[in-house]
Formats: C-alpha cells, sequence, structure tokens
C-alpha cells in the first residue's frame, strides 16, 4: 500500500514537472510549434498580411533645393508655396510682357457660357480678366486656400462690380468642386506648388465635365535663360508623366509665351 503511494506521488510529481517544463518552454519560444496552418496567428499579423499599407506617393528627402519643401512626387519637388506677401509680385505691370496674359485666355477657346475654375487663384490676376470672357452666364470659381487671397479677391468683386466670379476655398488635397461641373479648370504657375498633386488632380478630373480641360501655364524647366528659381520650373515630359497617373491626355502645346509653357490636358473618358 505505502508502495502504491510513493508511486502516485511520483508519478503527480512527474506531471508537475512536465507542466512546468512546458510553461518554461513557451515562455522561452513564443512561436507555436504547430504546423503552418494549424498554428493560431494574432489578429494583426493577419491584418498586416491581408491589407499590406500602400506605397507612399511622396517621399521625403533631407537634401533639398532650398526653395522646395523636400517632399517629393514622382521625382520632381514640390516647391514652397507663395503667400499672401507675394500679391505685388501677382500684380507687377511686368507680368504684361513677361507672361502674356491676354494670350493665355486667348488658348482657353473660350465662346461665353463656360465654368472656368482657376485653381491656385491668388488675388484673382486671371480671374478678373476670364469673367467678361465667360460673360453673365458663365462662371469664375477663384480657388485658393489661403483666406488672405480669398479676401483680395472677394475685395476686387465689390470695387470691380463683378457678379459672376465665386471664391471657394480649398484645402491642400481637395479643391472643394463639385463632380461634373467644370468646363476649364486653368492653372497659372501653381500646380508644381501643390502639396498633393496626385489627391488633387484625382478631384479636378473628377469635376471636369466630360471633354473638359486642364491648363497648365507652367515656366520651361528646359530653358536654363528663363530667370525663375529651378523647382519653380515644369518640364512637359514631367507634366505628361504626372498627368498619366490621373488619366489626362494632352491634347495640345502652346509656345507663344516668352518664358513659359501652355500645356492643355482632355478628360476623355
Amino acid at each position: 500500500m505505502l508502495d502504491l503511494k510513493r508511486r502516485g506521488v511520483a508519478l503527480a510529481l512527474k506531471v508537475v514537472l512536465i507542466v512546468a517544463g512546458a510553461q518554461a518552454s513557451q515562455a522561452q519560444y513564443p512561436v507555436s510549434p504547430l504546423p503552418p496552418q494549424e498554428a493560431p496567428v494574432p489578429l494583426a499579423a493577419r491584418v498586416q498580411v491581408a491589407s499590406p499599407p500602400p506605397r507612399s506617393l511622396y517621399e521625403t528627402r533631407q537634401v533639398h533645393d532650398p526653395n522646395g519643401t523636400g517632399k517629393f512626387y514622382m521625382g520632381r519637388e514640390i516647391a514652397q508655396v507663395m503667400g499672401p506677401g507675394g500679391i505685388p509680385w501677382l500684380d507687377r505691370p511686368e507680368r504684361e510682357v513677361e507672361e502674356r496674359p491676354t494670350a493665355v485666355i486667348a488658348a482657353l477657346g473660350l465662346r461665353g457660357g463656360e465654368v472656368v475654375a482657376d485653381l491656385g487663384a491668388g488675388s484673382g490676376y486671371f480671374t478678373f480678366r476670364i469673367a467678361p470672357e465667360v460673360g453673365k452666364t458663365g462662371k469664375v470659381l477663384a480657388v485658393d486656400i489661403q483666406d488672405e487671397m480669398l479676401q483680395t479677391i472677394r475685395r476686387r468683386a465689390t470695387a470691380l462690380n463683378v457678379t459672376n466670379v465665386e471664391d471657394v476655398k480649398g484645402s491642400e488635397a481637395d479643391p472643394k468642386l463639385p463632380v461634373n461641373s467644370v468646363d476649364i479648370v486653368l492653372m497659372v504657375d501653381v500646380y508644381h506648388e501643390l502639396a498633393y498633386p496626385f489627391e488633387v488632380m484625382t478631384k479636378v478630373r473628377n469635376a471636369l465635365k466630360p471633354g473638359g480641360r486642364v491648363v497648365f501655364v507652367e515656366y520651361r524647366k528646359e530653358d536654363p535663360q528663363v530667370p525663375i528659381k529651378e523647382v519653380h520650373k515644369m518640364s512637359l515630359e514631367q507634366i505628361e508623366k504626372e498627368m498619366r497617373v490621373v488619366a489626362l491626355a494632352r491634347s495640345r502645346t502652346v509656345e507663344t509665351l516668352p518664358w513659359q509653357h501652355i500645356v492643355i490636358f482632355e478628360k476623355r473618358q
């Protein structure tokens, strides 16, 4: 009888030691020894495997142009945005000769009655030149992200008694334009400063009516003689590459300005 008791105690002690050893082993090696199809997978791991984070469209570099933001999109550094302090430069008299706004507006091919978005309108330099061209049945949407710029546009609209200009407060990633509502989006020396070009241009494309156009006016990067800082220039190749990813097709390029390209894209789908 005593021998049986001793055996029972020994067996119980052995079980305890085995369990303890298994627990210690599990603590030391947290990966389950079960086959992959049977091993429990943590929820976080399942989510990561099933939905890996998308590759970022943007890249930040420590070494960059001092006039840029250090943020790159498709190999191009995004330039710093001009603030309200640049209004006198936007309205400078020399701009008539240097940028020929009349030629820019002629390239839009306006017939009257169109809805034109002046994206990055600034002080309204182009906004108030377009307004009489679209007439009373048309409209100019002056889009900007800076309150000071929009206040300037509102003051000028009142002073000039212009009733077909509407100011629109956009954001860095969204110009806040209704879907299928715009005939033409004009960006004069603006696109290269957009903090989120892919997001903005996706929204722009959605805002265009079928057959609608986007018109870029950008300083020629191909010409080293153009007296503008390099990060504020764009090449035709780069513009077309960036528009391709948002399904906008180049229809024509106008090279009648002294320093700038006029590049026109269409929504064909």
